[in-house]
């Protein structure tokens, strides 16, 4: 920082000599002071980097932004906005760090995804053929998340298996520089669908595991699956007056140990699921190389989802995992879910719902079609005093409800 600042580009008012307090002379104090602040589209933050600062980690982003407020004072500009002047100069320097990483070098024509499949030993019985689909097609999500802005997450990469196999290390070397992947892969996420800071906690990273993810799936499955494959992120910054959007850059994993965790058979092809032996996370292959051949295959118009028949042959290999109950899998068949929390729905209780799909009248199944109906239609109301849920029944279904299981709305 030299000893003159120099003139300000907003001067001070007639009889003042105090710089108006405007994006244009913060910007100035920044450069004089060789202050750096930019925009991580990743983690939807701003960063500020202060020459000769290191200081501690802890509480970096206040300690940073009161060094830049006391700086404005000493330079006589009223400090009350400086906060949000800083924000705006950031997100005219915004930058994809992970984006950066993939395009920091070309590819070099060499195909490194054989070596990539050969660090993932499946189990018994599962296809060669479609594990290594699942693995080429979710590393390209990676890599379209970041380098399109019109990116759609499309599936879940679900390593199933034992622990201590090195599930989430596996997760973890997919960045093969280890200061991005620390600040850019988040491992061990508990994914509540119901807590919001739950989910904004989830999507400043480019990839975030979801951890024991058969405890998530006792929360509302139904909200769960249209967070995972959401497209924006509705985030409120600090210094901000309101919520905005913001195009999806998070690519989702999970990793679980029970063989049978998948508990809704309407989505479970959401969730990419290859069972593993063994994992090498230990390798030294260029993932920086293999992101950029998977770049160029999405600027090729590959694409990051899977095939018709990839998903049958999905969703058949998934029912191995599945712990849906015979009600669950009725309910699933019968039920259009593309109308669900649709107006003018029927109202039907869990009683109710076993006598339309035919099941005993006992209270054990009583539960368990409760079950299943929050898992698929989230939390009941209370209408006429009884709990209910506004049931999406097909319209090939052929069924009508007595009048008095409550009439649509």
């Amino acid at each position: 920082m030299g000893n003159e600042i120099g003139p300000f580009p907003d001067r001070p008012p007639p009889r003042s000599d105090r710089p108006p307090a405007t994006i244009a002379n913060i910007e100035h104090l920044l450069n004089y002071a060789g202050i750096e602040v930019r925009y991580n589209e990743v983690s939807k933050r701003d960063e500020i980097v202060i020459p000769d600062k290191p200081g501690s980690r802890d509480n970096v982003d206040n300690v940073t932004l009161t060094y830049i407020i006391s700086l404005a004072a000493e330079h006589h500009i009223p400090t009350g906005n400086v906060p949000g002047f800083v924000e705006a100069i950031a997100n005219k320097n915004a930058y994809n760090p992970v984006r950066d990483w993939i395009r920091s070098r070309s590819w070099d024509g060499t195909d490194r995804l054989p070596d990539v499949y050969g660090t993932v030993v499946h189990a018994e019985g599962y296809p060669d053929s479609l594990k290594e689909v699942i693995l080429r097609k979710w590393l390209r999500s990676v890599a379209a998340a970041a380098t399109r802005s019109n990116f759609r997450s499309r599936g879940v990469l679900t390593l199933q298996g034992a622990q201590g196999a090195g599930k989430s290390s596996w997760i973890k070397a997919l960045i093969s520089d280890a200061d991005l992947a620390d600040r850019m892969i988040k491992l061990g996420h508990h994914m509540d669908p119901s807590n919001k800071d739950s989910l904004i906690g989830a999507i400043g990273f480019a990839i975030t595991e979801i951890g024991e993810l058969d405890s998530s799936f006792k929360k509302d499955i139904a909200r769960l699956k249209g967070f995972l494959t959401d497209d924006t992120d509705r985030v409120r910054r600090p210094y901000d007056r309101r919520e905005s959007s913001y195009p999806r850059r998070t690519v989702f994993a999970a990793t679980v140990n029970e063989h049978q965790f998948l508990q809704d058979p309407t989505g479970n092809t959401r969730f990419w699921t290859i069972p593993v032996a063994s994992l090498n996370w230990r390798h030294r292959i260029d993932m920086q190389q293999v992101f950029a051949q998977l770049a160029e295959e999405v600027e090729d118009g590959e694409t990051w989802w899977l095939a018709d028949d990839e998903e049958r042959l999905l969703h058949e290999l998934n029912s191995r995992h599945s712990t849906a109950s015979p009600v669950a899998e009725q309910l699933a068949e019968r039920v259009d879910i593309d109308r669900i929390g649709a107006k003018g729905l029927d109202a039907m209780s869990a009683t109710e719902v076993l006598e339309w799909l035919g099941f005993p009248l006992t209270n054990p199944m009583a539960r368990e079609a409760g079950a299943a109906l929050r898992n698929l239609l989230g939390e009941p109301k209370k209408i006429n005093g009884t709990m209910k849920w506004r049931v999406p029944v097909r319209a090939d279904d052929g069924f009508s409800p007595p009048k008095q299981w409550g009439k649509p709305y």
